[in-house]
């Protein structure tokens, strides 16, 4: 994933307006978070000039595994990570700790949002929602993917020390 990319979409179904404008509100600062409502069944996109033959044999767009969330009026987190990120890292627990505490993330399960600093980590690895307890890891690494003090981690260069060649290391350090 690059800079400017989506990392977490989220669906709200059609009858959750007030759930949208929220839910818009909340990650109003976050560009990399997508709020949309479900739109598979009615409301498609309107194709300019003449319709051609449908393409496919099936809807493309058919998500079984959301579609149970969605009719019974809950909506649904779907992270796009493509990478493994290693947070039992030093560099990373520091980043989350001083730079991501305050962004925010949702937990499908319980339809919450929460802050990173909120999420107590008791396992290495993974973050446990506060309020249901199910793993928000998934949805933690698509944010760190895009999140602007995450980007080109990898790349920067790490500072060299200078110790004169004649002075001991004890003296460098003393001046």
């Amino acid at each position: 994933m690059q800079n400017g990319e989506r990392s977490i979409l989220i669906v709200v179904p059609r009858t959750g307006q007030d759930a949208c404008r929220s839910l818009s509100h909340t990650f109003a600062d976050d560009s990399a978070v997508e709020v949309i409502v479900d739109r598979r069944f009615k409301d498609r996109r309107a194709a300019d000039g003449a319709y051609r033959p449908e393409r496919r044999r099936s809807d493309r767009r058919l998500r079984l595994d959301g579609d149970a969330e969605l009719k019974v009026d809950r909506w649904i987190a779907v992270p796009r990570a493509t990478a493994k990120i290693d947070f039992d890292d030093p560099d990373s627990k520091a980043i989350l700790f001083l730079c991501c505490s305050q962004h925010i993330v949702p937990c499908q399960r319980c339809q919450n949002t929460y802050r990173l600093g909120w999420i107590s980590r008791s396992e290495p690895g993974v973050f446990p929602c506060p309020l249901c307890g199910s793993d928000l890891t998934p949805v933690v690494a698509a944010h760190a993917q895009v999140c602007s003090y995450w980007v080109n981690r990898g790349s920067m260069k790490k500072p060299l020390s200078r110790v004169g060649a004649s002075e001991p290391p004890a003296q460098a350090a003393r001046g």
